[in-house]
Order: C-alpha cells, then sequence, then structure tokens
C-alpha cells in the first residue's frame, strides 16, 4: 500500500513538473514571437508618402537599407538565442521556483531588445546607443548562462546521467554571443563605423568559433 502511495506521488510530481516546464515553454515562445513582431514597428513610412514622387520613393527605399540590415541583425541575434533557449529546454526534466526567476530575468532582457533595435535604428551613429544595445544582448546571452549552469548543478533539473560533454558544450554555446557582445563595445569606441560589421562577422564566425571551444573544452 505504501509503495502504491509513493508511486502516486511520483507521478504526481512528474505530472506538475511536466506542466511547469511547459508553461514556462510557451511563455518564453510568447515572448520571443511577440519581440520579433515588435522590431518591425522602428519602421515608419513618410509624412507625406502619397506626395510622394517616385524619385523620392527610391532615394527613401534606399535610405532603409541600413535600418533594414541593423533590423536583420537583429531579428538573427534574438533567433540565434530562442534557438540556444529550445534546445536547453529539451534537457530539462523539472523546474523550481530559482529556476523560473532566472528564466523571468531572461525574458526581461529579451523583451528590452525591441527598444534597442528601435534605438540604434533611430540613432545609429550614437557610441552610447551602441553601448546600450551591445549590453542588452550580453546580458541575455549571460543569464542564460546563469540559468544552464543552475539547472545541470548537480544535475538538478536534468536527468542525473546526462554527460557532461553535453553541459560543456551548451555553455560553451550560451556564451559565445554575450562574449561577442562585450567586445562590440571595445570596437564601437574605436571606430563606430565597424560595430554593424562586427555584428555580421560575429554571425558567420559563430559556427567556427563554437567548434573550437568544444574541441578546447573536450582536451580539458
Amino acid at each position: 500500500m505504501k509503495e502504491l502511495i509513493e508511486q502516486d506521488k511520483i507521478i504526481q510530481s512528474n505530472q506538475n513538473n511536466s506542466e511547469n516546464i511547459l508553461s514556462l515553454a510557451r511563455l518564453s515562445d510568447s515572448i520571443f514571437a511577440f519581440a520579433m513582431a515588435l522590431m518591425i514597428i522602428a519602421f515608419d513610412l513618410p509624412e507625406d508618402a502619397k506626395a510622394m514622387t517616385d524619385g523620392d520613393i527610391n532615394a527613401f527605399l534606399f535610405s532603409q537599407l541600413k535600418p533594414l540590415g541593423t533590423y536583420a541583425i537583429t531579428f538573427i541575434l534574438v533567433a540565434n538565442y530562442w534557438i540556444s533557449h529550445s534546445r536547453q529546454f529539451k534537457y530539462l526534466r523539472r523546474t523550481d521556483e530559482t529556476h523560473m526567476w532566472i528564466s523571468v530575468g531572461y525574458l526581461i532582457g529579451l523583451f528590452l531588445v525591441p527598444l534597442s533595435n528601435d534605438l540604434i535604428i533611430t540613432f545609429p551613429e550614437n557610441f552610447m546607443v551602441e553601448v546600450w544595445f551591445s549590453l542588452n544582448i550580453a546580458a541575455i546571452g549571460f543569464v542564460s548562462w546563469i540559468n544552464w549552469s543552475y539547472a545541470t548543478g548537480d544535475r538538478k533539473l536534468v536527468d542525473s546521467d546526462l554527460d557532461d560533454g553535453t553541459i560543456r558544450s551548451m555553455k560553451i554555446k550560451a556564451l559565445i554571443e554575450p562574449i561577442g557582445a562585450l567586445i562590440s563595445i571595445g570596437v564601437a569606441y574605436l571606430n563606430q563605423e565597424l560595430w554593424d560589421y562586427f555584428w555580421v562577422l560575429l554571425f558567420f564566425a559563430y559556427s567556427p568559433l563554437e567548434k573550437y571551444f568544444n574541441k578546447s573544452a573536450e582536451l580539458v
């Protein structure tokens, strides 16, 4: 009888954990989707759009190339965080209050991205705006690392047999983007015009960097 009661408690606990993780995943996906959608609000048509000539329209379209590039970079950064976040959830088996609050902090930083995107499109040559954007991106990544480190510490929220290589690899992936964001501040300080190009370079360098650091970690 006692064994049946204990089994029922375990089953109920597993169900509650699954529901909590699913709810947290749904909330995260909703915030990601909403943040991505909000970034397009930074674009506005001219007030006298209806009176514009073909030449004015062409000039306006060309003037939007840089903002569109910024939007694309920001969208890709957020999409990359969403992919990493989804990978982490794949390994979660339970959650607790501390983990939930860390996740809330992660989502707060994420929801600031549309504002950062709007600022960088509106004030593309302002150093402090570039710093704000970089710090916003860095904060999200570091909180993601904290989240994963907490979940895997003593295998607290993951399977007890989850291998060290997977844990280490996920930590490395979580740090590449925020460390790159901090480096971008130094780039902006030296040359603000190179700041945009640095993000493009980071995008292409992400996969090689990930492979390099993973190989280095295997040798430790």
